[in-house]
């Protein structure tokens, strides 16, 4: 073991050596989040042209975020010939901040159609201030399917309470200057909103209505009786820390129920209130007090959720849209699911659940927090991979084996504790395939590989250095004090496949949600008497399952009537 990584687990470093990693990138990612350093670039944003070149290249430098960021939106405001009036006050109104020597390509500051600044300032903004800000911004597929069935008329007002840099205002069809309207609490992404909007209204004289405030404490005062035709926004997620906001309405006070309920107090009677908000909202009980709000006082128009996630966040969304119309009786409202499919749903008034999304009752909590509370370790700092994207199987792969060729396997050849004889070969030539992972995570010494569309978790292991398609998914398990075997136990076994039944309603077993998986501390002792169960199992000795199972209940002292819940139908 080298002298840098004395402090890391020998689970730890097993990892790193099956990948010959010396553990330099890994240590950056163990840290409190909100103290993290890392910088992550947002994907999906915008990656026009030499943006990313450009990005990396301001990383490199040490200019203050603040003056930075001002540079280039007075570079992008001169380059694109805002009204003088606006470009006057605009800076007036920003004489704390230095001018900096920056030169930004012509290509970049033409672009008028991106939130170009604002992806910079994510990309420079430490993972740690990001969570502490909520800079996560809205990717704009989502934003303009948010906003595809909106047309600002003539006398009609637009609100984005949560603006941050403007993504929403900016990406607004058929709506003029004076109709849109923005409220955020963090400086520089205010005056980024101001700039995009100056630059896109380029011959508007009305200066942007962007306004520095906590919505939630300050809107009332200064937006007095204004009501708006359409309300839309990302708000920020998470519980409200301390007694800054409080609500009647809203008692856990979970940071996106209190946004919604305070915007719909300025939501004009024949409005309409799109908001893009964590999942969690709609099954959990703690935020019935939301689900009461929006049934009692709203009427539902469309629900849709969506399947991915922010980078960063294990959060999965919805996007809720409502209106202020009467309720008499039920409500019918349409439901997006996971491939857009339509469906209409019709939705009681009196009820406090959604019949689109899983709820969790009590007895379904209480096992969860149990479980929660003796949580350790995740999956989160583990390795993954995709399995191979030929990019024309028809072509590619072959029903006999051959010289040259060697045996693939898809995810329908995965079985717990087993792998089916292979039906396809392959020749093996990394720059011949559509995508292709890298070569160490195909052959690493030990994996977990896993169906990737499946309704329930499904593992086998790996230490063949197998080769495996895209609908197979690899995993180099890092969890403290665990074998990749013992591992694999806990992500087979009954527990876990009802922690991700009930917490995430996917046709796809996805990263995202794996990674969330609570592991416990175990002893050498029960890794080593799990580790050889599983070798049991993948010999085919089914009675090892149980008793993979029975142990893993016994290391979260989950009782007999916990059980039962778990492993009955």
């Amino acid at each position: 073991m080298t002298e840098s990584n004395i402090f890391i687990s020998k689970a730890t470093q097993r990892n790193w050596d099956k990948l010959k990693n010396d553990g330099t990138e890994r240590l950056k990612h163990r840290a409190n989040k909100s103290r993290s350093q890392k910088i992550v670039t947002p994907e999906g944003y915008v990656m026009a042209g030499s943006l990313p070149r450009f990005v990396e290249e301001l990383r490199d430098t040490t200019y203050p975020i603040d003056d930075l960021i001002y540079t280039l939106c007075a570079l992008y405001i001169e380059h694109n010939r805002v009204s003088e009036a606006n470009k006057s006050r605009f800076f007036e109104e920003y004489t704390q901040y230095q001018r900096l020597s920056v030169s930004v390509p012509r290509q970049i500051l033409k672009n008028r159609q991106d939130d170009w600044i604002g992806f910079v300032y994510q990309s420079l903004t430490t993972e740690g201030r990001r969570i502490l800000k909520g800079l996560y911004y809205t990717k704009p597929v989502i934003v303009n399917e948010m906003l595809s069935d909106i047309r600002v008329l003539s006398g009609e007002r637009f609100l984005d309470p949560c603006c941050g840099s403007g993504i929403f205002l900016l990406k607004v069809e058929h709506a003029e200057l004076e109709q849109l309207y923005g409220i955020d609490n963090d400086p520089l992404a205010v005056m980024i909103a101001k700039a995009n909007l100056m630059v896109k209204y380029s011959e508007a004289t009305i200066y942007p209505q962007i306004y520095q405030m906590d919505f939630l404490l300050h809107a009332a005062s200064a937006l007095g009786d204004m009501k708006f035709d359409y309300i839309v926004t990302n708000p920020p997620w998470g519980t409200e820390k301390g007694k800054l906001h409080t609500s009647e309405v809203i008692q856990s006070k979970e940071k996106a129920s209190l946004f919604f309920t305070e915007a719909f107090k300025f939501l004009n009677k024949n409005g309409i209130q799109h908001f893009l908000l964590p999942s969690s909202l709609m099954k959990i009980k703690v935020h019935g007090d939301f689900r009461r709000f929006v049934t009692h006082e709203t009427r539902m128009e469309t629900l849709k959720c969506y399947r991915e996630r922010f980078k960063g966040v294990f959060t999965d969304f919805l996007s809720l849209k409502v209106s202020r119309k009467p309720i008499f009786g039920s409500q019918n409202y349409v439901v997006y699911g996971a491939n857009n499919e339509v469906s209409r749903k019709e939705f009681k008034p009196l009820e406090d659940d959604f019949c689109a999304i899983p709820m969790l009752n009590d007895r379904d909590e209480a096992i969860i927090g149990k479980v929660e509370r003796l949580r350790h370790d995740d999956l989160s700092h583990s390795q993954w991979a995709l399995g191979i994207i030929t990019g024309n199987n028809a072509k590619v792969l072959k029903d006999r084996p051959r010289k040259g060729l060697e045996p693939i396997y898809t995810g329908k050849d995965i079985g717990k504790y087993s792998l089916k004889k292979a039906s396809r070969y392959i020749k093996y030539n990394r720059v011949d395939f559509q995508q292709c992972a890298k070569d160490e995570f195909y052959r690493a010494k030990e994996k977990l590989v896993y169906k990737f569309v499946s309704g329930h978790l499904c593992f086998t292991y790996d230490d063949k250095q197998r080769l495996f398609l895209n609908s197979a998914n690899i995993l180099i398990p890092e969890v403290d004090g665990m074998s990749t075997k013992t591992v694999l136990a806990f992500l087979n076994s009954a527990l876990f496949n009802f922690l991700y039944t009930k917490r995430f309603n996917d046709l796809k077993i996805l990263k995202g949600n794996l990674s969330t998986l609570p592991f416990p501390k175990i002893s050498a002792e029960q890794n080593q008497q799990l580790s050889a169960l599983v070798d049991r199992a993948l010999g085919g000795d089914i009675s090892a399952e149980d008793e993979i199972n029975a142990l893993v209940f016994s290391l979260y002292e989950l009782d007999q009537e916990e059980i039962r819940m778990i492993v009955t139908p």
